[in-house]
């Protein structure tokens, strides 16, 4: 059993007091604390550092690779993993976890530029950064399902800016499919929607509404992207995936402790509409796809495969279910 887990993240509140101008915890306490536990720990260079953010924006966006780099991304996986244990065992009620570390170093109505730091050089080809960025992204989400923030329009602002193969990464990452969902829904609102009938029109400036399929039966797959080049089809393609993964995730209700199966949280009437218009909306969908495709004057095999791939997995998605 390592350090971590035998002693929780208390034991390393002094070395947060390294940083320049971050104090987790009062000076003499982390001098009493410091002591004895940290002789192998070589800490002082945080001192360079005005708080936690400032370290991991050198290391994020740098682009450096030489030793010292790789020793500094050791210790920010080391931080990062004491404050994911932290952020854990506060999560019971609001006033716990203002108390825990990740709170205490940011400031939530400047949510914006730690989101800068993240996605500045995002999706980062250093596959131990990337993942780093993911789980300092997703204590952000946790943290803004109690407390009010601009996380979303923020994350979807930079969504906006990536292209099919970021989107699919960012997508990947995020843990949580309400937060997708929102993101998507803000994606899927700024389409060509010239094919939705005019009665399901209204969906698309409404959020999802949890346990109903309308708004994906007859919205959702009935949208295209404005542009109708291949490498944005492409990336519609994936939203819409994603989002019905997400929808449908969030309508199945898990019996891990008695058996690996799931349930529908869904109403009858909300089954019996899935039941009666998966097929035909599906079908539509692919051949609405299939024909904006055959329109790219530049057909690229690569991409169209990819297309027809992210079609199956959303026909899997949604067939599968019942």
């Amino acid at each position: 059993m390592d350090v971590l887990s035998l002693y929780g993240p208390e034991i390393y509140y002094p070395i947060w007091n390294q940083f320049k101008f971050f104090k987790l915890i009062s000076h003499m306490n982390a001098q009493l604390e410091n002591d004895d536990n940290y002789s192998e720990l070589d800490t002082h260079e945080l001192n360079n550092y005005s708080d936690f953010w400032d370290f991991t924006d050198s290391l994020l966006n740098s682009g450096t690779k030489n030793l010292e780099s790789k020793c500094r991304r050791l210790v920010l996986d080391f931080f990062v993993n004491i404050l994911q244990i932290d952020l854990k065992s506060t999560l019971d009620d609001e006033t716990s976890i203002k108390q825990s570390i990740f709170y205490k170093t940011v400031k939530l109505v400047n949510i914006k530029s730690y989101l800068r730091i993240l996605f500045k050089k995002f999706p980062s080809r250093d596959e131990n950064l990337f993942y780093l960025s993911a789980d300092l992204l997703n204590m952000l989400i946790t943290l803004s399902y109690f407390e009010k923030t601009d996380i979303v329009n923020q994350v979807y602002s930079k969504f906006q800016q990536m292209n099919a193969e970021s989107c699919q990464q960012l997508m990947q990452v995020i843990k949580y499919p309400s937060f997708l969902i929102e993101i998507c829904d803000r994606a899927l609102a700024d389409t060509d929607v010239s094919l939705v009938g005019p009665e399901y029109s209204h969906y698309r400036n409404t959020p999802h509404r949890p346990l109903h399929l309308e708004k994906v039966l007859f919205y959702v797959l009935k949208t295209l992207p404005h542009s109708k080049l291949l490498p944005n089809i492409y990336r519609h393609v994936s939203i819409v995936s994603k989002y019905c993964m997400c929808v449908f995730s969030t309508a199945s209700i898990s019996h891990k402790k008695e058996s690996p199966e799931t349930n529908s949280a869904l109403s009858e009437e909300e089954l019996l509409l899935l039941i009666t218009h998966q097929t035909e909306a599906l079908d539509d969908w692919e051949i609405m796809l299939e024909q904006a495709m055959g329109n790219d004057a530049c057909y690229d095999l690569g991409i169209v495969e990819k297309i027809r791939w992210a079609i199956k997995l959303t026909r899997l998605t949604i067939t599968e279910y019942l």
